[in-house]
């Protein structure tokens, strides 16, 4: 098996145990939330809380894509794998902006997205995802 290979399927199963560990502990944290304080029934901001739960799930699902189909159709896969590797890079960004803003203004709404997903969340996937670009540009995928 060639270095790539072994460098691309590392990267997947990276993204998908941090995406699957991710997942459990944000839908841990937003059940806890809901059961000790309701706010299903007070507001509408738990709605809006749990958007940010599509991420790291979306993330779990990539990683088993990722795993998979890294090597299979290289051509058609290298343009998905690129796309979606710039998406969450600019995810993680906006992720790591979003937390810092949150300690400032958590009277906003929009602030309160990524409320049960941890910081270290976005940095890691801020690295996995520059792991992937880099991967793409190297083994020309």
């Amino acid at each position: 098996m060639k270095s790539r290979f072994l460098y691309m399927k590392f990267l997947g199963l990276l993204l998908v145990l941090i995406g699957f560990s991710y997942s459990i502990t944000s839908f841990s944290n937003f059940f806890s939330y809901i059961f000790d304080y309701q706010i299903f029934e007070e507001n509408l901001n738990g709605y809006i809380m749990s958007i940010g739960l599509i991420i790291p799930l979306f993330v779990f699902i990539y990683g088993v894509y990722f795993y998979f189909y890294t090597d299979f159709n290289i051509t058609k896969i290298s343009k998905v794998l690129m796309i979606i590797n710039l998406s969450l890079l600019v995810i993680s960004g906006l992720m790591i902006i979003i937390n810092t803003m949150n300690n400032l203004f958590s009277n906003i709404i929009i602030f309160q997205v990524f409320e049960f997903i941890h910081e270290s969340f976005a940095y890691s996937i801020l690295l996995l995802s520059l792991m992937g670009i880099i991967g793409c540009f190297k083994y020309k995928y």
